[in-house]
């Protein structure tokens, strides 16, 4: 009779065991076609903050133009903007001195009036796409397909290797 009852449990138990082993296999296999169609996002990025706030990036020489959302200044992780030998604007991440001053000369222009509208920030960031396809990078934030391939392969992995260790503890609760 102990064999009937432990019956159900062990069907239950395969069962349980296919369905993430066969996430885990949709998971791996959508993160290698993720990174096989994965191309290069553009460098040039332009950012939004507010003066005062708080640096994050390890490395600000590689990162986005950082514009003030109220003056569309430049913001700079220091106390101090560093200082350039023709007092003009200087070159930051990506962009070269000349394509900085574009780009603040504008936002200079359109936050003058109290801020950014959404208006203005798609302003900013097509003359920021122009700057990028100048330089030939096209691709200005990952496509829909990498957004996916990406989400399901990461959250099919979780799933399936939870699923795995849930069904771990419990058979051991069990003293199966």
């Amino acid at each position: 009779m102990s064999g009937n009852a432990r019956q159900p449990s062990n069907k239950l138990l395969v069962l349980g065991c296919l369905v993430p082993l066969l996430a885990v296999l949709v998971g791996a296999g959508s993160l290698l076609v993720h990174y096989a169609i994965e191309s290069p996002v553009s460098p040039y990025q332009v950012e939004f903050s507010a003066s005062g706030k708080a640096c994050t990036k390890d490395d600000p020489g590689d990162s986005a133009l950082v514009l003030d959302q109220d003056t569309g200044e430049v913001l700079y992780c220091s106390v101090l903007p560093p200082m350039g030998v023709t007092g003009g604007p200087l070159a930051s991440g990506a962009f070269s001195a000349e394509e900085v001053g574009r780009i603040t000369q504008l936002s200079r222009s359109l936050a003058s009036e109290g801020g950014f509208s959404d208006a203005d920030r798609d302003a900013v960031q097509q003359l920021v796409a122009q700057i990028s396809r100048e330089h030939g990078h096209d691709k200005m934030e990952p496509t829909l397909l990498e957004d996916l391939t990406w989400n399901v392969g990461l959250f099919s992995l979780i799933a399936g290797f939870a699923v795995v260790i849930g069904l771990g503890l419990w058979s051991h609760s069990r003293g199966d």
